[in-house]
């Protein structure tokens, strides 16, 4: 299990993203209620304001600005795939301008482009992408040597007051930014991209899904939601046939 500073920082960081929230809406200041401090000092990801405003405020175009470093799907069919590349001009009215990891640009429409790195800016060369491509080669390595602990660790102590609740599981959702915290202990472009990395090709790659239209909140990035832990236990199961069968 997770120490307990750790979970208690979890429970602070929700606590403070769900204390009104209607904020957003138009309120000029929260009202926030008199919490104690705790008894012990803890530096605690809580999102501010405009992180949890982020999603309404910028819309996909709004969002992808020079800088901004994407994922992208090119080809069709068996030959789909996905590159990550940084955002360096616009090309005619329609389409962005892509610089990936090889020196390669390409002309993307909005349509193509899937998912923004959150707090990555100012990316515009081939360096710096590359450099986010080896910190998720190197989270998966590491991951694949731990059997996936981490990010099952995380997944255990959002579910462990839930039960088996599936309305409780969906109320338990984080963002990108604060997994990357929990995972990796860093909320840095390169860590995003190496924790998404992991939570959708790792080990333990089934304890979360993504949810919702959330893939370009420039701030907080993707929400994720915790699988119950019947439908986990089952994915396991199934899992560990594919690859005996598979050997």
């Amino acid at each position: 299990m997770i120490p307990n500073a750790r979970s208690l920082a979890l429970s602070l960081a929700i606590a403070a993203a769900s204390i009104h929230i209607e904020y957003c809406s138009g309120f000029t200041s929260p009202h926030f209620h008199s919490i104690s401090p705790p008894l012990i000092s803890i530096p605690i990801p809580i999102p501010t304001t405009s992180r949890l405003c982020a999603a309404k405020s910028d819309n996909k175009e709004d969002a992808l600005k020079d800088g901004r470093l994407v994922e992208f799907t090119s080809g069709t069919g068996a030959n789909k795939q996905t590159t990550l590349g940084a955002i360096i001009g616009k090309e005619g009215k329609k389409n962005l301008k892509i610089l990936n990891s090889s020196g390669r640009t390409s002309s993307v429409p909005l349509r193509s482009i899937k998912h923004m790195v959150p707090n990555a800016r100012e990316i515009m060369t081939q360096v710096q992408i590359e450099q986010h491509e080896t910190a998720a080669a190197n989270a998966l390595e590491k991951d694949a040597a731990a059997g996936g602990q981490s990010v099952a660790e995380v997944w255990e102590m959002l579910l462990e007051d839930c039960n088996d609740d599936e309305s409780c599981a969906s109320d338990a959702t984080a963002d990108l930014v604060t997994l990357s915290d929990l995972i990796l202990g860093d909320s840095s472009s390169m860590a995003c991209y190496a924790t998404r990395a992991v939570l959708t090709e790792g080990v333990e790659s089934f304890c979360f899904k993504e949810i919702g239209n959330t893939n370009f909140d420039p701030v907080g990035g993707p929400i994720y939601e915790p699988r119950q832990m019947d439908v986990v236990a089952t994915m396991r199961s199934r899992a560990k046939v594919e690859a005996m069968e598979a050997a």
